[in-house]
């Protein structure tokens, strides 16, 4: 079986798409660990003008244990930015594949 790295960026309080919730790690590893995942964080700087962004990774090779963290949160928090580029590896592109899945699945 091949793993999956799933990465989901968000912009704290982000006006455009805050829904009135905090994002917390705390919560972020509760979802993770309930499954059996182990999640990172990561703070990424503001660029000039936008809202700090806190960025989520966790990976494994159980899917559906990787599709049930990734649709609450997102049915928590909504959309999260994706990373991108010709760059990714395999992993990051099957968890990209597998959260636009979810996204559609939740009309997001």
């Amino acid at each position: 079986m091949m793993e999956t790295e799933v990465e989901l960026n968000y912009f704290l309080r982000d006006a455009k798409s805050y829904k009135g919730i905090d994002l917390t790690r705390e919560k972020i590893s509760e979802i993770c660990t309930k499954v059996g995942l182990e999640p990172k964080f990561k703070d990424k700087a503001p660029a000039p003008g936008n809202y700090p962004m806190l960025s989520i990774n966790f990976y494994g090779i159980d899917e559906s244990a990787i599709r049930s963290a990734v649709k609450e949160i997102l049915g928590l928090y909504g959309n999260p930015e994706l990373p991108g580029g010709f760059l990714l590896g395999p992993e990051k592109k099957r968890g990209n594949e597998l959260v636009k899945s979810v996204m559609k699945e939740l009309s997001l």
